[in-house]
């Protein structure tokens, strides 16, 4: 289906077609240099962002439309077929323009239909190919919608892009793929080719094999990579940006990183940990403050029937979570007996000092 989207064979064929670049234009020498070594590995179609639009005001916001001039003139001399995001109808005029292959609708972009609807307008009936990711919170109308308002004016290289969703749950992924809703969603829309953007998904170029890996096992009809010649000084989204060079690794061979998934994941569960200390640390602060009150009022330390309630509400907690109650109830027992231990040992030391 990809072919579609790119007439004449400019995507590899045999692997999994990949379209690479940087998240953002930086400079000349920065998209020239990285333009000219995702040539060297084999990649036909370059991504590039000169409008960067940020959750907030006073960061980097992308170079603008000499951006697209930098690229165009990169491309016309290696061959290279080029798209960047659009986020306003102004900039579809200038990438138009400027003869690009494509052009993409970021996650924001998907979520306003108005500036959708406007967008679609600027560019009727070119033979511009569309990609479309899927919007910020998992509102799959909202995809649907975009997508049905860019057919209205004529348009019909169209493609969706996965680059994951917000969600409360959090963890360790940047973005939540949500792999069974969008494999629902492709069902209804099967005629529409789709792309799995890792970068996004993983938010840590550590993370990447693995989410390709997926990628490839619910059969995607290619990559949306971010690809950086240096991605330790890029301006945006530095964390989750390859060398082009290692794109390769992504589908055949070892990741350079190692074992780079479990390394990532056991720093996420040593940062739980820390947190859980410092939890403690202010937990304890607390049971302190209580004893000291409870020594005031000549309460005693233990009062059992606050002990039984807190258990109780904290098994029926854990059983909410997923989670052992037994596990849930010892473990604060435990923390129970040394918050009951230091309050009876600080009562006895205020004692002695009354006594003195």
């Amino acid at each position: 289906m990809i072919p579609s989207l790119f007439p004449g064979g400019i995507l590899p064929k045999g692997d999994l077609p990949i379209i690479a670049g940087p998240c953002s234009i930086e400079s000349q020498g920065q998209i020239y240099e990285t333009m000219r070594r995702l040539k060297e590995c084999g990649i036909g179609v370059v991504r590039a962002g000169a409008w960067k639009p940020r959750t907030r005001p006073g960061a980097f916001e992308g170079v603008g439309e000499i951006g697209l001039r930098w690229m165009r003139e990169a491309a016309d001399e290696l061959g290279l077929k080029v798209g960047t995001e659009v986020c306003l109808p102004e900039h579809a005029r200038i990438a138009l323009r400027y003869k690009c292959d494509f052009v993409w609708l970021g996650a924001r972009t998907t979520g306003s239909p108005f500036v959708v609807e406007e967008i679609a307008k600027v560019l009727d009936g070119s033979d511009l190919t569309i990609l479309v990711k899927n919007p910020i919170a998992p509102d799959f109308q909202l995809w649907q919608g975009a997508v049905e308002r860019l057919q209205r004016h004529h348009l019909i290289r169209i493609g969706l892009i996965l680059r994951g969703f917000t969600t409360v749950a959090g963890g360790l992924l940047r973005n939540d793929p949500l792999w069974e809703a969008v494999d629902d969603f492709k069902s209804h829309n099967p005629e529409l080719p789709i792309l799995c953007d890792p970068s996004h998904i993983s938010g840590d170029r550590r993370l990447l094999r693995e989410i390709v890996e997926e990628a490839l096992r619910r059969d995607y009809d290619g990559l949306f990579i971010e690809s950086h010649y240096h991605p330790e000084t890029a301006l945006t989204d530095a964390a989750q940006q390859i060398i082009p060079e290692e794109i390769s690794t992504l589908l055949h061979g070892e990741s350079t990183h190692g074992d780079c998934a479990l390394t990532a994941y056991r720093e996420q569960v040593d940062k739980v940990d820390s947190d859980l200390i410092h939890l403690l640390s202010m937990r304890s602060e607390l049971t302190t403050e209580i004893g000291a009150w409870k020594a005031t009022h000549h309460l005693t330390p233990l009062q059992s029937a606050r002990l039984e309630s807190m258990i109780y509400h904290h098994r029926r907690q854990a059983e909410l979570y997923g989670i052992s109650p037994d596990m849930v109830e010892d473990l604060f027992r435990i923390i129970h007996d040394y918050s009951l231990t230091d309050q009876i040992k600080r009562l006895k030391n205020e004692n002695h000092s009354d006594k003195d």
